[in-house]
């Protein structure tokens, strides 16, 4: 069953280093603690990536825009929009952000590096209808970032916007179908 929540209504929280806000959608863990986070920060102009030691990070746009993630050192730059795949970092990396001309908002998938998962974790970026095929433990949630969808579940048929995130238990998947209505629409794809 799906569940949608407006990000909206998710209350804010600092980042670490005080430099921005992230409004946390889910965190899942072990007896050992949390082992992965999914998030929207606001990035208001060019700031400083808090630190996050023995996490790995997957960072994409949501939405216009764009900016540039570099590391301190020079070892590596990469310019990120809403419409290129997720860009993968070590969260030990100090980031900085740059190119922040307007506002944006950044989805962020956070995943403990030495974790050995049973079910891969990822995020996909989708720009064409794709139909839902999963069986397992864990977690999916759509996150819109252009356009609009419809999710086909047998017979019954619903919309997806911006500024939703839906998300359902992974369990199987049938005849669960994701459709473009507008056309450059895209979605996030998270499994965890």
């Amino acid at each position: 069953m799906w569940q949608k929540r407006a990000l909206a209504d998710i209350p804010s929280v600092p980042w670490r280093n005080g430099h921005g806000y992230t409004k946390v959608i889910a965190e899942g863990g072990t007896e050992a603690g949390f082992q992965w986070r999914l998030s929207v920060a606001d990035i208001l102009k060019d700031s400083s990536f808090s630190i996050f030691t023995g996490w790995r990070r997957f960072f994409a746009l949501l939405g216009q825009g764009s900016l540039t993630l570099s590391e301190k050192n020079g070892n590596w730059s990469h310019t990120v929009n809403g419409s290129v795949r997720p860009f993968q970092f070590s969260g030990e990396d100090a980031v900085q952000s740059s190119d922040v001309h307007v506002p944006v908002q950044a989805l962020n998938l956070m995943v403990r590096a030495n974790v050995i998962w049973n079910q891969p974790v990822g995020i996909l970026l989708k720009e064409a209808a794709f139909t839902i095929e999963e069986t397992g433990e864990g977690q999916i949630f759509l996150i819109p970032s252009m356009g609009t969808w419809s999710l086909h579940e047998g017979r019954s048929k619903v919309r997806i916007v911006p500024g939703e995130i839906w998300s359902s238990s992974v369990q199987m998947f049938s005849q669960t179908l994701l459709t473009q209505e507008t056309p450059e629409s895209s979605l996030f794809f998270v499994k965890t």
